[in-house]
């Protein structure tokens, strides 16, 4: 009697197509979260607003840290800044930073409060909300 068989019936294509079915299924859907380092995260911050508002562009600071702020990006000048720490919240992977700007362009808001997320895994990343 063969291994491939089982009373009578061939089984081998259904052995073939069950483990098919089971290795697709060992991918796992979920996403993991990266890991986030917090204090690298604030520095990352600090150090950009400092480059903006020294004059200096976002394509300067990389690719230590990749920037996407459109009033960054469209000219504005940042003439100051303060990161309101007790304002932070974690989403396990990116540190929600929020952050009053004054602008001195003379551009639609002279101040204006924002939300950055910032993930530093696998590279440092800075987006407003």
């Amino acid at each position: 009697m063969s291994l491939w068989k089982f009373s009578g019936f061939r089984c081998g294509p259904f052995l073939v197509l069950g483990l098919l079915l089971l290795v697709a299924g060992c991918g796992g859907s979920e996403t993991q979260a990266l890991p986030l380092d917090e204090e690298l995260a604030r520095s990352s911050v600090q150090k950009a607003l400092e480059a903006w508002q020294s004059g200096k562009k976002p394509a300067d600071l990389s690719p230590e840290i990749t920037i996407g702020d459109p009033a960054w990006n469209a000219g504005r000048q940042l003439k100051s800044f303060q990161i309101l720490r007790d304002e932070e919240t974690s989403d396990g992977s990116n540190l929600h930073i929020r952050v009053q700007r004054t602008f001195g362009d003379g551009g639609d808001k002279a101040e204006s409060k924002t939300i950055y997320i910032v993930g530093t895994s696998p590279v440092i990343t800075i987006f407003p909300r």
